[in-house]
């Protein structure tokens, strides 16, 4: 049985909402999370908070879930079809006025990271859904974007999970070298991400090495547990 605390929000999660709000500006954090369940009680909360507080844009890369699943939690519409319950405590939003005003973006993750024609290159191709632009332009638009809007900031949700979409045998390489290539600290101080993955693939992909260089190319780790 899941434990939670008085606003419905699990045990586990909360914790992860405390690492997220005690992130600092600029970092480039690594979040390791049990299952779907508890990813989607994680974004849904913090994506309200960044929104609706924090006054950011929030831009949401899923890949083992449909974008419009994402929608759908983000909503706070019913997820447990069974019962009729909502067992998350998902926090619900206004998820098309944010859309229309461009302070949510929810995105695949193969789009957001790999180019539109196939999805088979590694940044092969400047060609993406995003205006011919890799994730990192992609991102300084959105800064320049929240700027001009009197935003706060840009905070980024990606799963990572779309590296291996292809199962080719260098994908945990490339990814290592990708994440890697980024400083625990970005530039932008008003630019804060979180990389997602999901807990099997972290521990079932990696050796005890490649998950020690994953974690040290971070500024913060976060694990998202499920308290069953």
């Amino acid at each position: 049985m899941t434990s939670s605390n008085k606003s419905g929000i699990p045990s586990g999660v909360s914790r992860g909402l405390d690492a997220c709000r005690e992130s600092s500006p600029g970092s480039h954090c690594l979040m390791v999370y049990s299952d779907l369940m508890t990813l989607r009680s994680m974004y849904s909360h913090y994506t309200k908070m960044q929104l609706e507080h924090s006054n950011e844009i929030v831009l949401i890369l899923p890949y083992y879930e449909s974008t419009e699943m994402v929608r759908l939690t983000l909503s706070g519409e019913t997820i447990n079809s069974e019962n009729g319950s909502n067992p998350f405590g998902y926090s619900g939003i206004e998820v098309n006025k944010y859309e229309k005003d461009g302070s949510l973006i929810i995105m695949d993750s193969l789009d957001g990271y790999f180019p539109s024609r196939g999805h088979n290159g590694f940044y092969d191709s400047n060609d993406s859904p995003n205006g011919d632009l890799d994730l990192m332009s992609y991102l300084e638009i959105l800064l320049k974007q929240a700027e001009r809007q009197k935003k706060n900031g840009v905070t980024v949700l990606a799963d990572i999970g779309s590296f291996y979409h292809h199962n080719n045998p260098d994908d945990n390489l490339k990814l290592i070298e990708y994440e890697c290539s980024l400083p625990k600290k970005f530039d932008a101080g008003n630019l804060k991400g979180f990389c997602l993955y999901h807990q099997k693939d972290f521990e079932m992909r990696f050796s005890q090495e490649q998950q020690a260089e994953l974690l040290d190319c971070h500024s913060r780790n976060i694990i998202v547990e499920d308290d069953h």
